[in-house]
């Protein structure tokens, strides 16, 4: 893969000495793939790649990317680190390159409610026209962020400062965040389809079941969350995976193969699933008794080595799965995705 966006940044003064160990720890954390040295550290993400370079008193970073949004979103991602791990570098670095400054983030836009209907006991269906839709499904993600300003306030949307970082609208003003995944993406009609699981107290839910035709919300996408790979898979996860996993199996191979775990509530909740013929669902009920976590800690990696693990579900789950089929079972690095997330 060619990275045609680029950006470097350059930082003089104090540096810690385990610096790039820090940076390392937290990049692991999300299953990215490092490889280290003394003096640097490249880490590659599946449309980018990032590589500290640390001398006495300077540290070099540069970062190549697929495209300029790819590039802003591991900028802020950098930042974000090394704003963690070293206050103050982040702000006395100076950067160069294909930065945008002063306007809209280029992963950002706004989209307006055509209509909302129920497609489950606890989902609701809501699409969305956008004129930037084209961006949004070129393919290399998944999933989207929705922006919600707070109730009874207008909108005011993130900007770029003059050094390109975003800046997002604060106290009275801060916008509630939230992941899914598409649904749907029509480039020509410039619409989206998305689902969103109902739970009491959270703000998308509010918000989803008084929304009306016309309101506009933000959208920052396309996010993270390649397709992932593998003829053989094991897919499991509970409610808040739901949507991923219908767009995973939707978009699959006719000739892929494995087994689906899905957690559920109740019998009420299983719905249908396009699936591939040889990919097996079993729907686990927690009002039988039965919990996902029963399944997965006898389950075994699939057989074929063109394999792919895929769980999502909640943060003590996956923690366990990851322990299970990346130290016990042996799973490769590159072979797996874990992931705990609700949207709210």
């Amino acid at each position: 893969m060619t990275f045609p966006a680029k950006a470097t940044a350059r930082y003089s003064g104090e540096i810690a000495g385990d610096l790039l160990v820090h940076i390392a720890n937290h990049v692991r954390e999300v299953d990215l793939r490092v490889q280290e040295t003394e003096c640097s550290l490249v880490v590659t993400l599946p449309h980018a790649r990032v590589t500290f370079e640390r001398a006495q008193k300077v540290l070099q970073v540069r970062i190549d990317a697929a495209d300029r949004i790819n590039l802003h979103n591991i900028r802020e991602y950098v930042l974000y680190i090394l704003d963690h791990v070293a206050p103050g570098i982040a702000a006395g670095s100076v950067w160069e390159g294909d930065i945008s400054h002063g306007s809209a983030p280029p992963s950002f836009t706004t989209a307006t409610v055509e209509k909302i209907w129920r497609v489950a006991p606890n989902f609701l269906r809501i699409e969305m026209s956008c004129d930037d839709t084209r961006r949004l499904a070129d393919g290399r993600g998944m999933h989207f962020s929705l922006l919600l300003p707070p109730e009874g306030n207008a909108a005011i949307w993130p900007r770029l400062d003059e050094n390109g970082r975003t800046v997002w609208p604060k106290g009275k003003d801060a916008l509630h965040r939230a992941v899914y995944t598409f649904v749907s993406l029509d480039e020509v009609e410039n619409r989206f389809t998305f689902d969103l699981f109902e739970h009491e107290g959270g703000r998308a839910t509010a918000w989803a079941q008084a929304a009306r035709p016309g309101e506009v919300v933000g959208i920052m996408g396309p996010g993270s969350g390649d397709f992932p790979p593998g003829q053989d898979m094991l897919i499991a996860g509970d409610e808040t995976a739901l949507p991923a996993i219908r767009r995973i199996l939707t978009c699959s191979a006719p000739d892929r193969q494995g087994k689906v775990l899905l957690e559920v509530e109740s019998a009420r909740d299983i719905c249908d699933l396009p699936h591939p013929d040889a990919m097996e669902i079993t729907w686990i009920l927690r009002e039988k008794g039965s919990e996902l976590w029963d399944h997965l800690k006898n389950a075994d990696l699939p057989a074929s080595q063109d394999r792919y693990v895929w769980i999502a579900a909640e943060k003590e789950l996956v923690r366990k799965a990851k322990k299970r089929f990346r130290d016990q079972l042996g799973l490769c690095h590159d072979r797996g995705y874990f992931a705990y997330y609700w949207a709210s």
